[in-house]
């Protein structure tokens, strides 16, 4: 067994924005997971993420219900990095692209 770090992406928010804000439509976060595998450190990260967002906070969101998960990155993590690292938590972003000068 050891210990993975696994980029999780989420997709297929639809999110509005407030005001001048732009909508959400993805996030990113990261899992720390202990496995056997790398797969099954794919597995326990996507299904921590799916558990998450069936909290009212995030289950009630448009676009909630069809949420598409896919592993970005996986690779090795230390028991250090296991033990500080919050599983907890989103990056999102926008639809709107930066405009190139």
């Amino acid at each position: 067994m050891a210990f993975y770090r696994v980029l999780v992406e989420g997709s297929n928010l639809r999110i509005p924005g407030n005001g001048s804000s732009p909508g959400i439509v993805g996030f990113y976060t990261t899992r720390v997971v202990y496995a056997a595998t790398s797969l099954t450190a794919e597995s326990k990260a996507l299904e921590s993420v799916r558990r998450e967002w069936q909290k009212p906070e995030y289950s009630t969101q448009p676009g909630s219900q069809s949420l598409a998960l896919a592993v970005s990155e996986v690779g090795p993590a230390t028991v250090l990095r296991w033990f500080s690292a919050p599983n907890r938590g989103f990056t999102f972003f926008s639809d709107e692209s930066p405009s190139e000068a």
